[in-house]
Parts: C-alpha cells; sequence; structure tokens
C-alpha cells in the first residue's frame, strides 16, 4: 500500500475527529438550560412546581408521608437540605440543575423531578 494514501487517510480521519470533539464541547458549554421547573411529589401527587429559571434562592417546606422535608432553591437548582429521614440519602444527594436526575426520598414518599426544555444558543 501505498505510504502517502496511508498518510493522508489518518490525516483526514485525524481532522474528523478533533471537529466531532470540538463541535461536541461548543454544544454542552452553550446549551442553557431555560423554563425549568422541579415538581415536588408526596406519594404520587403533584404539591409544589418551582420554577427553577427565576435562578431565586428560596426555601419550601413540604409535609412528607413521616416528617418534614425542606427544600432549596438557588442558581436554577434544588436540593433536600433536610429531612426526617434515618439514611439521609436525599439530602446527601445535593443540587440538581438538569432533568433526568430526580431526587428521592423514599422514607417520606417525597420526589422531586425536573422538567423542561434544553436550549441551545448556537446559531448555524
Amino acid at each position: 500500500m501505498n505510504k502517502k494514501v496511508l498518510r493522508n487517510d489518518l490525516i483526514l480521519i485525524a481532522s474528523l475527529l478533533i471537529l466531532a470533539i470540538i463541535s461536541l464541547v461548543l454544544v454542552l458549554t452553550l446549551k442553557t438550560k431555560k423554563n425549568l421547573q422541579a415538581k415536588v411529589y408526596v406519594q404520587n401527587e403533584v404539591v409544589e412546581v418551582i420554577d427553577l429559571s427565576k435562578k431565586e434562592e428560596k426555601y419550601y417546606y413540604v409535609q412528607g408521608l413521616k416528617g418534614l422535608v425542606h427544600i432549596h432553591t438557588k442558581n436554577g437548582g434544588i436540593a433536600i437540605v433536610e429531612s426526617s429521614c434515618p439514611h439521609q440519602d436525599c439530602v446527601n444527594m445535593g443540587y440538581v440543575y438538569e432533568t433526568n436526575r430526580p431526587i428521592i426520598c423514599a422514607y417520606n414518599a417525597v420526589y422531586i423531578v425536573i422538567e423542561g426544555k434544553a436550549n441551545y444558543d448556537v446559531e448555524i
């Protein structure tokens, strides 16, 4: 096989790979999370809908199945900061800022789901 053809093929493949990586990085960094809202459920019933796009700092208190659950929002994220559950797994999760990552306090039958669409500030 011709060494020049092999070298040109490798250069083309490397260039395409670099272009793909740069494109992925740009899309991920330019993603802005707008219109996100958190729905707080107690025993599968929505008890609170919180607008996260305002990025305000606020505390919410929800009566769970076995005790009070303290919820905090800041910078577009949400967290359970205090709960009456024995293991505190929900508190240890910290703040969640994106969809597809629920916060669950099984002891109190409370869970929080972030919903909405992520918009991209990319102009082509």
